[in-house]
Formats: structure tokens, C-alpha cells, sequence
């Protein structure tokens, strides 16, 4: 059975761990996590030389190095990466950031949830919209 890769920047550690719990629960198991966005960008980079390219990249928006905007940014302007969906998930509630990841092209946004039941729900929502697990 065909198994989605799933790249996720994500800086804290407890919320990474929480959301391979979350990917788990919904058996997607292809997950690879970077702690930040350079590090996202130079993985991609290596899955390109080898043909592979994932079918779905979360962000974190506030990460040391390189953010989700810059994320967004670098890969929305590639020919070879722009047509991923990328997906934004973070704890603000900010209109101004929500509708400025929007603005640099993201897919989705979504904020992390208090609970794993509620982050389950969500991991649930984008693999149904982003990912072929129907």
C-alpha cells in the first residue's frame, strides 16, 4: 500500500513527539521531522536528487533559523516544490499571521490544540484534504 512522505518542521520537541503520536493513530508512519526550516529545506533538497518529493510539508511558524514564512517563501517559488501543499501549524491565533501565510501561498493553517484527542482530529482533517488516504 502506497505510504505518503510527510515532512514536518517542528522546533519543540514534546510537539513533535505528540505529532508522530497523532500521525500514528491515523497509520501514517512516513513522517520525517526537521527542527527547523534550513534543515526542512536542505532534506527536500536530497529527496529532489532522488526523484522523491513528499506529499504533504507542515511548518511550524515560529522556529529558530528559518521560519515557516521563510519555509513557505523558498518553496512556493520553485517550480519543482510549489505544488506540495504545505500546511501551517502553530499555536497563534493571530489574524495577521494566519492571513500573512495565506498571502505567501500556504495550503492551510491550522493552531495546535490543547489536547492529543483535538491534534488527532486536526492530523485527521489534513490527511484527508492533503493526502490520498481515502
Amino acid at each position: 500500500m502506497y505510504k505518503p512522505l510527510i515532512l514536518i518542521a517542528e522546533d519543540d520537541q514534546d510537539d513533535a513527539l505528540m505529532l508522530k503520536d497523532a500521525f500514528s493513530e491515523i497509520n501514517q508512519n512516513a513522517v520525517t521531522f526537521l527542527e527547523n526550516g534550513k534543515l526542512l529545506i536542505e532534506h527536500l533538497q536530497k529527496l529532489l536528487t532522488d526523484k522523491e518529493l513528499p506529499s504533504l510539508i507542515l511548518v511550524d511558524l515560529n522556529m529558530p533559523i528559518l521560519d515557516g514564512r521563510g519555509v513557505i517563501k523558498e518553496l512556493k517559488k520553485r517550480v519543482e516544490t510549489k505544488d506540495i501543499p504545505l500546511v501551517v501549524l502553530s499555536t497563534s491565533k493571530n489574524k495577521d499571521d494566519i492571513e500573512s501565510v495565506f498571502a505567501l501561498g500556504a495550503d492551510d493553517f491550522f493552531t495546535k490544540p490543547a489536547s492529543f484527542s483535538d491534534l488527532v482530529d486536526i492530523v485527521t482533517i489534513i490527511a484527508g484534504k492533503w493526502l490520498n488516504t481515502k
